[in-house]
């Protein structure tokens, strides 16, 4: 295999005199043909005082990890680990020149992720994890596998990335995944929500979200949302997370404690809860319903509306999601953010008179607009 574009992130420092290997998922992307996104590289029989001295600097002052002077690319010093709390953060590494190569791949995920090449192309791969990608076999290297949690979403996540290749868990792997469902609470919500959008974002997530469930992941972290969708419809990470919490039929109760559980950025947050809202919203709702959807949609403040969260839903509607239409609701908008408090500054009124006759108005805009569409002429 020619490797020179592998170790082409490394040039510009002599490092002839270090032993250092190509590790990890760029070693399996290459193996099934696919241009790797990145290249982690371990150097063996090498000092923290051998890199530095080379101009590259140290991530972190415990972790054995620098960065190239010149492309930033990471080179950890080979290393073992051992688990001291719960939680994938809970270890001590170790790291000299005496860990070997085949330790430090030891410690990792799955075999396909524990193989290594060396500058001449040669590959090293103690734990057949050649033999796995080629029969498609997602399996768990030692034991080790058990001691960070995070690595059954990591599993779900490979199974979605690599499921046009028909890979499937060994099931020793689907046993071990299904005696950690504990110890996933543990993981913090930021890397719990990292994994599940990378895994939404695969090119079959469907299958993603099947290892979840399979696992017991899903009823662990996601107890509100256990429906399985045979195929998403969306393109997107975020759209396909609203399609499949919609596909549920949650209530926004339900969605609210997902959003505060996981802490959710704010633009999702809108997303989702709007999108649940008008799912939820029956298409006989009256005017006083439709209109107080809009209040708790912010449709009615002063600011323009949120170009991107029409869009969203625009998309979510084409899947005919919602009983009273996108563009039914859009015109609603339209018809009352027409009507101004100003309008009715000249009949005197003030405080809770003026807002109590405002929402009158608007509720007489919005009745004709049912009755007769296009025909309420607004203030």
């Amino acid at each position: 295999m020619d490797t020179t574009r592998l170790f082409a992130p490394l040039a510009g420092v002599d490092l002839s005199d270090l032993t250092v290997y190509v590790v990890g998922g760029a070693v399996r992307d290459s193996l099934l043909g696919r241009t790797p996104k990145d290249c982690d590289y371990v150097a063996v029989g090498t000092t923290a005082s051998q890199l530095l001295t080379r101009g590259f600097q140290q991530v972190g002052a415990d972790f054995p990890v620098f960065l190239h002077p010149i492309s930033h690319a990471e080179v950890a010093l080979a290393r073992t680990e051992r688990k001291t709390a719960k939680g994938h953060r809970g270890f001590v590494v170790h790291a000299d020149p005496s860990v070997t190569l085949e330790a430090d791949l030891k410690r990792r995920d799955f075999t396909i992720n524990a193989m290594a090449l060396s500058i001449d192309g040669q590959l090293i791969d103690p734990y057949g994890g050649q033999q796995d990608l080629t029969t498609g076999v997602l399996r768990h290297v030692s034991d080790a596998f058990r001691e960070d949690p995070l690595r059954v979403l990591r599993g779900c996540r490979f199974l979605a990335q690599l499921g046009e290749l028909g890979f499937q868990w060994a099931p020793e792997t689907l046993a071990e995944c299904k005696s950690m469902g504990r110890e996933l609470t543990s993981l913090s919500s930021e890397r719990v929500i990292q994994e599940m959008m990378k895994l939404l974002s695969a090119t079959q997530p469907e299958r993603g979200v099947r290892a979840l469930h399979d696992t017991g992941a899903l009823a662990e972290l996601l107890p509100e949302i256990q429906h399985l969708p045979t195929q998403f419809q969306m393109e997107g990470a975020e759209d396909r997370l609203i399609e499949w919490a919609l596909a549920h039929h949650p209530t926004t109760a339900c969605l609210d404690s997902v959003i505060r559980r996981f802490r959710l950025p704010q633009t999702w947050h809108q997303q989702l809860l709007a999108a649940v809202t008008l799912q939820s919203t029956p298409r006989d709702a009256d005017a006083d319903t439709r209109l107080t959807v809009m209040q708790q949609l912010g449709w009615l403040r002063g600011s323009p509306p949120d170009g991107e969260l029409d869009a969203t839903l625009g998309r979510l509607d084409a899947l005919a999601h919602f009983p009273i239409t996108l563009s039914t609701w859009l015109k609603h908008r339209t018809k009352v953010r027409a009507i101004h408090v100003q309008d009715l500054a000249f009949e005197g009124l003030q405080g809770a008179a003026l807002g109590n006759a405002l929402r009158s108005a608007r509720l007489r805009v919005l009745s004709t607009e049912i009755s007769a569409p296009g025909t309420a002429p607004g203030l």
